[in-house]
This record gives C-alpha cells, structure tokens and sequence, in this order.
C-alpha cells in the first residue's frame, strides 16, 4: 500500500510543478483572471506615471509651469478620490521630471482670488487669468468618470495653454475599481 501511495505522489510531483510554472502563462492566454490589483499608494503612482507618458506622447506643445487643479468627477465635485489623484499626478510629474507644478495651495488662493469656482470647465478667459496669476504656461484639469457599476473608473486629464486656450495635451487611465476606489470616489 505505501509503495502504490509513493508511487501515486511521484507520477503527480511534476504535474504539480508544471501546473504552477503555467498559471502566468494561462492568465496571458486568457484562460483564467489575473487577480485584481491591489489599489494602494504603489498602484497609483504606477497608473499616474502611465498618464503622464500619455500625456507627453500626446504633445502638440511643451510645457515647463503647470497648474493643477483639483481633479473633478463628472458632477463637477471634487471626491476624495479626486484629490488623491491630483496629488499623486503632481507628485509623479515633478519625480519624473516631465514638469514643474504650482504649489496646490498657490492654485487654491488664485483661484480665490479671481473668484473662479472650478466645476470641472474653464472658459478660455479663466485659462488666461489663471494662467497670467500663477505664471503657469499649461493649465492641467481632469475628469473623473464613474461610468457605469462595475466597470473601471475613468480618469481624463487634460494640459490648455493660458496665453491660446488651445488644449496642447490630453491623456486617459483606467482605474481599477476596488472597493477602497468605490469609497473614495463617493466621498466628497
């Protein structure tokens, strides 16, 4: 009885190994999902860096000074998810060296100051004001999209030159819609 036992476990080791050695190779093929990633602070600066490539691929003019507001979900709101974007996006921009930012609370008082209530849609004369205030040569908004229960969220930004209002950039994400990702973007 051992040796049949023995003998069983031996013709099924290399099964076993084999079986474990493919698993990345049948998720590639489709076969079975890859499990869901993990939507922590690494997850978000990998997604941001991703945009920024975008972004600069999508290039039609250099920018060196931008200012970012506050990333807004389609409502026009700006969701806990939303500022956590706008800072993971200035922080991976400045880190990567793909541009200098306005500092976040330079931005807030400016936009005070000009009595600009961002709600997602600038007119080209509030690209130019903001623009002139904060000697920022890209205004860079974005748009949180929640399309639809259980699809990814959608994150669209968009880089306008003050002294055109011509949009010289624009780039979209995926973000993977974990239940923490659901939280913030319902929180506002």
């Amino acid at each position: 009885m051992f040796k049949v036992r023995v003998l069983i476990f031996s013709a099924l080791l290399p099964a076993l190994f084999v079986t474990g050695a493919c698993q990345s190779a049948m998720v590639m093929a489709g076969l079975k999902k890859a499990p869901p990633p993990v939507t922590d602070s690494a997850y978000f600066n990998g997604q941001m860096e991703k945009l920024l490539e975008h972004l600069k691929a999508n290039k039609s003019r250099n920018f060196r000074r931008a200012a970012i507001l506050n990333f807004v979900n389609t409502n026009g709101k700006v969701s806990e998810l939303g500022k956590i974007l706008t800072i993971k996006f200035g922080e991976r921009a400045v880190a990567g060296n793909h541009f200098r930012i306005v500092p976040s609370g330079q931005v807030k008082q400016a936009l005070e100051t000009l009595k600009i209530e961002f709600k997602g849609e600038l007119t080209k004369e509030q690209v130019k004001l903001i623009g002139d205030e904060l000697k920022a040569d890209a205004v860079v908004t974005g748009k949180i999209s929640d399309l639809q229960k259980g699809s990814d969220v959608d994150l669209t930004v968009s880089a306008i030159q003050p002294s055109t209002g011509d949009l010289v950039s624009a780039a979209g994400i995926n973000i993977y819609r974990s239940k923490q990702v659901q939280t913030l973007i319902q929180q506002f």
